[in-house]
Protein backbone atom coordinates (compact mmCIF):
# COMPACT_ATOMS: atom_id res chain seq x y z
CA UNK A 1 0.00 0.00 0.00
CA UNK A 2 2.82 2.36 0.97
CA UNK A 3 4.61 1.66 -2.33
CA UNK A 4 1.41 2.30 -4.24
CA UNK A 5 0.94 5.69 -2.58
CA UNK A 6 4.59 6.56 -3.20
CA UNK A 7 4.26 5.60 -6.86
CA UNK A 8 1.13 7.72 -7.14
CA UNK A 9 2.84 10.74 -5.58
CA UNK A 10 5.84 10.29 -7.89
CA UNK A 11 3.56 10.04 -10.89
CA UNK A 12 1.73 13.23 -9.88
CA UNK A 13 5.03 15.05 -9.39
CA UNK A 14 6.17 13.91 -12.83
CA UNK A 15 2.93 15.14 -14.41
CA UNK A 16 3.24 18.44 -12.59
CA UNK A 17 6.82 18.84 -13.78
CA UNK A 18 5.77 18.14 -17.39
CA UNK A 19 2.89 20.61 -17.13
CA UNK A 20 5.20 23.17 -15.58
CA UNK A 21 7.77 22.62 -18.32
CA UNK A 22 5.10 22.93 -21.01
CA UNK A 23 3.79 26.09 -19.36
CA UNK A 24 7.26 27.62 -19.24
CA UNK A 25 7.92 26.73 -22.89
CA UNK A 26 4.55 28.14 -23.94
CA UNK A 27 5.09 31.31 -21.91
CA UNK A 28 8.59 31.82 -23.32
CA UNK A 29 7.34 31.26 -26.87
CA UNK A 30 4.46 33.66 -26.28
CA UNK A 31 6.77 36.31 -24.81
CA UNK A 32 9.21 35.81 -27.70
CA UNK A 33 6.43 36.35 -30.27
CA UNK A 34 5.09 39.39 -28.40
CA UNK A 35 8.63 40.79 -28.12
CA UNK A 36 9.16 40.30 -31.84
CA UNK A 37 5.88 41.98 -32.78
CA UNK A 38 6.63 44.76 -30.30
CA UNK A 39 10.07 45.25 -31.83
CA UNK A 40 8.59 45.46 -35.35
CA UNK A 41 5.90 47.91 -34.32
CA UNK A 42 8.37 49.83 -32.19
CA UNK A 43 10.66 50.27 -35.18
CA UNK A 44 7.73 51.50 -37.25
CA UNK A 45 6.69 53.93 -34.52
CA UNK A 46 10.21 55.26 -34.05
CA UNK A 47 10.63 55.65 -37.81
CA UNK A 48 7.41 57.63 -38.05
CA UNK A 49 8.78 60.04 -35.46
CA UNK A 50 11.65 61.00 -37.74
CA UNK A 51 11.39 64.57 -39.18
CA UNK A 52 11.29 63.23 -42.75
CA UNK A 53 8.59 60.69 -42.00
CA UNK A 54 10.56 57.47 -42.04
CA UNK A 55 14.02 56.23 -41.31
CA UNK A 56 15.53 55.26 -44.65
CA UNK A 57 14.38 51.75 -43.85
CA UNK A 58 15.86 48.32 -44.35
CA UNK A 59 16.00 48.76 -48.12
CA UNK A 60 18.75 51.30 -47.51
CA UNK A 61 20.69 49.37 -44.87
CA UNK A 62 23.88 47.61 -45.88
CA UNK A 63 22.81 44.41 -44.10
CA UNK A 64 19.59 43.94 -46.01
CA UNK A 65 18.51 44.55 -49.58
CA UNK A 66 16.18 42.69 -51.91
CA UNK A 67 15.95 39.50 -49.82
CA UNK A 68 15.77 41.61 -46.69
CA UNK A 69 12.79 43.55 -48.05
CA UNK A 70 11.13 40.28 -49.05
CA UNK A 71 11.70 38.86 -45.58
CA UNK A 72 10.44 42.04 -43.95
CA UNK A 73 7.23 41.93 -45.97
CA UNK A 74 6.80 38.23 -45.28
CA UNK A 75 6.98 38.87 -41.54
CA UNK A 76 4.33 41.57 -41.82
CA UNK A 77 2.19 39.19 -43.87
CA UNK A 78 2.65 36.63 -41.09
CA UNK A 79 1.39 39.26 -38.66
CA UNK A 80 -1.78 39.50 -40.82
CA UNK A 81 -1.25 43.21 -41.40
CA UNK A 82 -3.48 45.07 -43.84
CA UNK A 83 -1.23 48.14 -43.52
CA UNK A 84 2.45 47.26 -43.90
CA UNK A 85 5.34 49.47 -42.94
CA UNK A 86 7.21 50.28 -46.14
CA UNK A 87 10.92 49.53 -46.22
CA UNK A 88 11.82 52.68 -48.15
CA UNK A 89 11.29 56.40 -47.73
CA UNK A 90 7.88 56.10 -49.40
CA UNK A 91 4.59 55.73 -47.55
CA UNK A 92 3.29 52.53 -46.05
CA UNK A 93 1.36 50.03 -48.14
CA UNK A 94 -2.26 49.06 -47.56
CA UNK A 95 -3.92 45.92 -48.91
CA UNK A 96 -7.47 46.25 -50.21
CA UNK A 97 -10.18 43.64 -49.66
CA UNK A 98 -9.46 42.17 -53.11
CA UNK A 99 -5.74 41.71 -52.36
CA UNK A 100 -4.54 44.68 -54.42
CA UNK A 101 -1.91 46.86 -52.78
CA UNK A 102 -2.13 50.63 -52.66
CA UNK A 103 -0.18 53.53 -51.22
CA UNK A 104 -2.45 55.90 -49.28
CA UNK A 105 -2.04 59.49 -50.46
CA UNK A 106 -1.77 61.64 -47.33
CA UNK A 107 -1.28 65.02 -49.04
CA UNK A 108 -4.60 66.61 -50.11
CA UNK A 109 -3.16 69.89 -51.47
CA UNK A 110 -3.85 70.63 -55.16
CA UNK A 111 -3.27 74.40 -55.19
CA UNK A 112 0.07 74.13 -57.06
CA UNK A 113 -1.62 72.09 -59.79
CA UNK A 114 -4.50 74.55 -60.05
CA UNK A 115 -2.07 77.44 -60.43
CA UNK A 116 0.13 75.47 -62.81
CA UNK A 117 -2.78 74.53 -65.06
CA UNK A 118 -4.14 78.08 -65.12
CA UNK A 119 -0.72 79.55 -65.96
CA UNK A 120 -0.06 76.97 -68.68
CA UNK A 121 -3.52 77.52 -70.18
CA UNK A 122 -2.93 81.28 -70.39
CA UNK A 123 0.55 80.73 -71.84
CA UNK A 124 -0.89 78.42 -74.51
CA UNK A 125 -3.61 80.92 -75.44
CA UNK A 126 -1.06 83.74 -75.70
CA UNK A 127 1.07 81.66 -78.09
CA UNK A 128 -1.75 80.25 -80.23
CA UNK A 129 -1.29 76.73 -78.84
CA UNK A 130 -4.20 74.41 -78.10
CA UNK A 131 -4.36 73.24 -74.48
CA UNK A 132 -5.63 70.07 -72.79
CA UNK A 133 -5.35 68.89 -69.20
CA UNK A 134 -5.68 65.11 -68.63
CA UNK A 135 -6.21 64.18 -65.00
CA UNK A 136 -5.18 60.68 -63.94
CA UNK A 137 -7.10 58.85 -61.24
CA UNK A 138 -6.50 57.05 -57.98
CA UNK A 139 -6.31 53.28 -57.90
CA UNK A 140 -9.15 52.66 -55.44
CA UNK A 141 -12.57 52.39 -57.08
CA UNK A 142 -14.14 53.82 -53.93
CA UNK A 143 -12.84 54.85 -50.52
CA UNK A 144 -14.80 51.93 -49.06
CA UNK A 145 -12.25 49.57 -50.66
CA UNK A 146 -9.59 50.77 -48.20
CA UNK A 147 -9.01 48.87 -44.95
CA UNK A 148 -10.84 50.21 -41.90
CA UNK A 149 -9.15 53.32 -40.54
CA UNK A 150 -7.03 53.95 -43.67
CA UNK A 151 -7.61 57.13 -45.62
CA UNK A 152 -6.27 58.29 -48.98
CA UNK A 153 -6.65 61.63 -50.75
CA UNK A 154 -5.90 60.37 -54.28
CA UNK A 155 -9.45 60.04 -55.55
CA UNK A 156 -10.63 63.23 -53.90
CA UNK A 157 -7.66 65.21 -55.28
CA UNK A 158 -8.36 64.07 -58.83
CA UNK A 159 -12.08 64.86 -58.48
CA UNK A 160 -11.38 68.33 -57.05
CA UNK A 161 -8.87 69.04 -59.81
CA UNK A 162 -11.38 68.10 -62.50
CA UNK A 163 -14.00 70.27 -60.81
CA UNK A 164 -11.60 73.21 -60.76
CA UNK A 165 -10.73 72.80 -64.46
CA UNK A 166 -14.40 72.71 -65.40
CA UNK A 167 -15.12 75.82 -63.32
CA UNK A 168 -12.28 77.69 -65.02
CA UNK A 169 -13.28 76.59 -68.52
CA UNK A 170 -9.96 74.78 -69.04
CA UNK A 171 -10.30 71.92 -71.57
CA UNK A 172 -9.81 68.64 -69.76
CA UNK A 173 -10.35 64.91 -69.70
CA UNK A 174 -10.82 62.81 -66.58
CA UNK A 175 -9.25 59.35 -66.77
CA UNK A 176 -11.68 58.09 -64.13
CA UNK A 177 -14.63 59.20 -66.24
CA UNK A 178 -13.06 57.64 -69.35
CA UNK A 179 -12.58 54.25 -67.65
CA UNK A 180 -16.01 54.34 -66.01
CA UNK A 181 -17.63 54.94 -69.40
CA UNK A 182 -15.62 52.04 -70.83
CA UNK A 183 -17.01 49.72 -68.16
CA UNK A 184 -15.44 46.44 -67.17
CA UNK A 185 -13.68 45.41 -63.99
CA UNK A 186 -12.18 48.54 -62.41
CA UNK A 187 -9.20 46.75 -60.92
CA UNK A 188 -8.54 45.05 -64.24
CA UNK A 189 -7.21 48.45 -65.31
CA UNK A 190 -4.53 48.49 -62.59
CA UNK A 191 -1.57 46.46 -61.42
CA UNK A 192 -1.84 44.52 -58.19
CA UNK A 193 1.53 45.76 -56.87
CA UNK A 194 1.71 49.21 -58.42
CA UNK A 195 -0.24 52.48 -58.64
CA UNK A 196 0.02 52.81 -62.42
CA UNK A 197 -2.60 51.79 -64.95
CA UNK A 198 -2.13 48.67 -67.04
CA UNK A 199 -1.54 49.07 -70.76
CA UNK A 200 -5.19 48.27 -71.54
CA UNK A 201 -6.24 51.39 -69.61
CA UNK A 202 -3.37 53.40 -71.11
CA UNK A 203 -4.58 52.44 -74.59
CA UNK A 204 -8.16 53.49 -73.82
CA UNK A 205 -6.93 56.83 -72.42
CA UNK A 206 -4.66 57.47 -75.40
CA UNK A 207 -7.56 56.83 -77.79
CA UNK A 208 -9.74 59.37 -75.99
CA UNK A 209 -6.92 61.91 -76.06
CA UNK A 210 -6.43 61.29 -79.77
CA UNK A 211 -10.14 61.72 -80.49
CA UNK A 212 -10.21 64.99 -78.53
CA UNK A 213 -7.15 66.38 -80.33
CA UNK A 214 -8.38 65.29 -83.76
CA UNK A 215 -11.83 66.77 -83.29
CA UNK A 216 -10.47 70.07 -82.00
CA UNK A 217 -7.91 70.17 -84.83
CA UNK A 218 -10.53 69.39 -87.47
CA UNK A 219 -8.78 66.19 -88.49
CA UNK A 220 -10.47 62.88 -89.27
CA UNK A 221 -9.12 60.34 -86.77
CA UNK A 222 -6.95 57.44 -87.93
CA UNK A 223 -9.14 54.69 -86.55
CA UNK A 224 -6.65 51.89 -87.29
CA UNK A 225 -4.36 52.65 -84.37
CA UNK A 226 -7.42 52.94 -82.12
CA UNK A 227 -8.44 49.34 -82.85
CA UNK A 228 -6.93 46.98 -80.28
CA UNK A 229 -7.19 44.10 -82.77
CA UNK A 230 -4.33 45.76 -84.65
CA UNK A 231 -1.94 45.04 -81.78
CA UNK A 232 -0.29 41.85 -80.63
CA UNK A 233 -0.36 41.41 -76.87
CA UNK A 234 2.49 39.41 -75.36
CA UNK A 235 2.16 38.40 -71.71
CA UNK A 236 5.19 38.15 -69.41
CA UNK A 237 4.34 36.22 -66.25
CA UNK A 238 5.46 37.34 -62.79
CA UNK A 239 7.98 39.91 -64.04
CA UNK A 240 6.61 43.01 -62.37
CA UNK A 241 7.20 44.02 -58.77
CA UNK A 242 5.56 47.44 -58.62
CA UNK A 243 6.24 50.39 -56.36
CA UNK A 244 4.18 48.90 -53.53
CA UNK A 245 5.90 45.55 -53.95
CA UNK A 246 9.32 47.14 -53.86
CA UNK A 247 8.43 48.71 -50.51
CA UNK A 248 7.21 45.57 -48.81
CA UNK A 249 8.48 42.66 -50.90
CA UNK A 250 6.83 40.11 -53.14
CA UNK A 251 5.56 37.92 -50.30
CA UNK A 252 3.38 40.75 -49.03
CA UNK A 253 1.99 41.99 -52.36
CA UNK A 254 2.59 39.17 -54.82
CA UNK A 255 3.87 39.72 -58.38
CA UNK A 256 2.22 41.14 -61.49
CA UNK A 257 2.18 39.96 -65.08
CA UNK A 258 2.97 42.49 -67.80
CA UNK A 259 1.29 42.72 -71.21
CA UNK A 260 3.41 44.24 -73.96
CA UNK A 261 1.33 45.72 -76.77
CA UNK A 262 3.03 45.91 -80.18
CA UNK A 263 1.50 47.35 -83.38
CA UNK A 264 1.02 44.81 -86.16
CA UNK A 265 1.45 47.37 -88.95
CA UNK A 266 4.70 48.82 -90.31
CA UNK A 267 6.07 51.65 -88.19
CA UNK A 268 9.04 54.00 -88.35
CA UNK A 269 9.80 55.69 -85.03
CA UNK A 270 12.60 57.32 -83.09
CA UNK A 271 13.33 58.18 -79.46
CA UNK A 272 15.76 60.85 -78.29
CA UNK A 273 16.80 61.90 -74.78
CA UNK A 274 19.22 64.81 -75.35
CA UNK A 275 20.40 65.03 -71.73
CA UNK A 276 21.41 61.35 -71.77
CA UNK A 277 22.75 61.12 -75.31
CA UNK A 278 20.15 58.46 -76.12
CA UNK A 279 19.04 57.94 -79.72
CA UNK A 280 17.06 54.92 -80.90
CA UNK A 281 15.30 54.45 -84.20
CA UNK A 282 13.63 51.81 -86.31
CA UNK A 283 10.20 50.29 -85.91
CA UNK A 284 8.09 50.79 -82.77
CA UNK A 285 9.85 47.94 -80.99
CA UNK A 286 13.35 49.19 -81.86
CA UNK A 287 12.65 52.73 -80.72
CA UNK A 288 10.55 52.33 -77.60
CA UNK A 289 10.78 48.83 -76.09
CA UNK A 290 13.39 47.87 -73.47
CA UNK A 291 13.20 44.11 -73.09
CA UNK A 292 15.73 44.05 -70.25
CA UNK A 293 12.98 45.45 -68.02
CA UNK A 294 10.99 42.28 -68.68
CA UNK A 295 13.73 39.79 -67.78
CA UNK A 296 12.14 39.12 -64.38
CA UNK A 297 11.00 40.94 -61.28
CA UNK A 298 13.61 43.12 -59.65
CA UNK A 299 14.17 45.84 -57.09
CA UNK A 300 16.55 47.56 -59.53
CA UNK A 301 14.49 47.84 -62.70
CA UNK A 302 10.83 48.15 -63.35
CA UNK A 303 8.62 46.32 -65.87
CA UNK A 304 6.33 49.35 -66.10
CA UNK A 305 9.17 51.03 -68.00
CA UNK A 306 9.33 48.35 -70.68
CA UNK A 307 8.31 51.32 -72.79
CA UNK A 308 10.73 54.27 -72.75
CA UNK A 309 13.07 52.74 -70.13
CA UNK A 310 12.60 55.26 -67.31
CA UNK A 311 11.66 58.86 -66.49
CA UNK A 312 13.87 61.56 -68.02
CA UNK A 313 13.71 65.34 -68.13
CA UNK A 314 12.99 65.68 -71.85
CA UNK A 315 12.14 62.84 -74.22
CA UNK A 316 11.33 63.24 -77.91
CA UNK A 317 9.20 60.63 -79.69
CA UNK A 318 8.84 60.88 -83.47
CA UNK A 319 6.57 59.04 -85.89
CA UNK A 320 7.84 59.16 -89.46
CA UNK A 321 4.65 57.52 -90.76
CA UNK A 322 2.28 59.85 -88.90
CA UNK A 323 -1.23 60.41 -90.29
CA UNK A 324 -0.79 64.16 -89.72
CA UNK A 325 1.86 66.71 -88.73
CA UNK A 326 0.57 67.47 -85.22
CA UNK A 327 3.29 68.17 -82.67
CA UNK A 328 2.64 67.91 -78.94
CA UNK A 329 4.40 68.96 -75.76
CA UNK A 330 3.21 66.93 -72.77
CA UNK A 331 4.05 68.08 -69.25
CA UNK A 332 3.83 64.87 -67.36
CA UNK A 333 4.70 62.47 -64.57
CA UNK A 334 5.15 58.71 -64.94
CA UNK A 335 1.49 58.32 -65.97
CA UNK A 336 2.56 59.25 -69.51
CA UNK A 337 5.06 56.40 -69.84
CA UNK A 338 2.35 53.91 -70.83
CA UNK A 339 0.15 56.41 -72.72
CA UNK A 340 2.65 58.22 -74.96
CA UNK A 341 3.71 55.08 -76.93
CA UNK A 342 0.08 54.69 -78.04
CA UNK A 343 -0.60 58.40 -78.61
CA UNK A 344 2.45 58.79 -80.88
CA UNK A 345 0.53 56.81 -83.53
CA UNK A 346 -1.83 59.79 -83.79
CA UNK A 347 0.74 62.55 -84.34
CA UNK A 348 4.17 63.26 -85.77
CA UNK A 349 6.07 64.29 -82.64
CA UNK A 350 5.67 64.25 -78.85
CA UNK A 351 7.96 66.07 -76.42
CA UNK A 352 7.62 64.67 -72.90
CA UNK A 353 8.70 67.18 -70.25
CA UNK A 354 9.04 65.87 -66.70
CA UNK A 355 9.50 68.93 -64.48
CA UNK A 356 10.57 66.71 -61.58
CA UNK A 357 13.83 66.03 -63.38
CA UNK A 358 14.49 69.58 -64.51
CA UNK A 359 16.50 72.08 -62.52
CA UNK A 360 14.64 74.94 -60.83
CA UNK A 361 16.30 77.50 -63.11
CA UNK A 362 15.64 75.62 -66.37
CA UNK A 363 13.67 77.69 -68.88
CA UNK A 364 10.70 75.40 -69.56
CA UNK A 365 8.74 78.18 -71.26
CA UNK A 366 11.70 78.63 -73.60
CA UNK A 367 11.78 74.91 -74.44
CA UNK A 368 8.09 74.98 -75.34
CA UNK A 369 8.48 78.11 -77.45
CA UNK A 370 11.46 76.60 -79.28
CA UNK A 371 9.54 73.36 -79.90
CA UNK A 372 6.61 75.36 -81.33
CA UNK A 373 3.93 72.70 -80.68
CA UNK A 374 0.35 72.59 -81.89
CA UNK A 375 -0.74 71.23 -78.49
CA UNK A 376 0.38 71.76 -74.91
CA UNK A 377 -0.97 68.94 -72.75
CA UNK A 378 -0.79 68.33 -69.02
CA UNK A 379 -0.93 64.62 -68.12
CA UNK A 380 -0.65 64.00 -64.38
CA UNK A 381 -1.74 61.48 -61.79
CA UNK A 382 -2.97 62.60 -58.35
CA UNK A 383 0.33 62.04 -56.57
CA UNK A 384 2.19 65.20 -57.57
CA UNK A 385 -0.65 67.72 -57.68
CA UNK A 386 0.64 69.40 -54.55
CA UNK A 387 4.25 69.49 -55.72
CA UNK A 388 5.00 72.88 -57.23
CA UNK A 389 8.21 71.68 -58.86
CA UNK A 390 6.31 68.98 -60.75
CA UNK A 391 3.33 70.98 -62.03
CA UNK A 392 4.30 74.63 -62.58
CA UNK A 393 6.10 75.87 -65.69
CA UNK A 394 9.05 78.16 -65.13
Amino acid sequence: MKNTQTDKISEEKCINKKECRSGIIFTCAFLLIISFFTAVNGYEFAADLEPDGHVKGIAQLELARDYGVDAWGALQKLMCKRMAFGSTVYSDVAVLDNGYATMPDLYPDIVPAEEGAADAFEFAKAHGIEFLYVQGCGKEETEADLPFGVESSAGDKAARMTEYLNEQGIPNLSVREILEREGGDWYGYFYRTDHHMRNNAAFITACEMGKFVNEKSGIAPDVDWMNEDNYSCNEYKDVFLGTHGRMTGRFFTGLDDYELWLPKWDTKMSLDVPSQGIHREGNFEDAFVYYENLAGYSFDYYAYYAYLHQDYDHMILKNENAPNDIKMVIVRDSTAVAIAPFLIHDCSEIHLLDLRYMSADEDVYGIIEETDPDWLIYLLGPGYLGNEGAVKLR
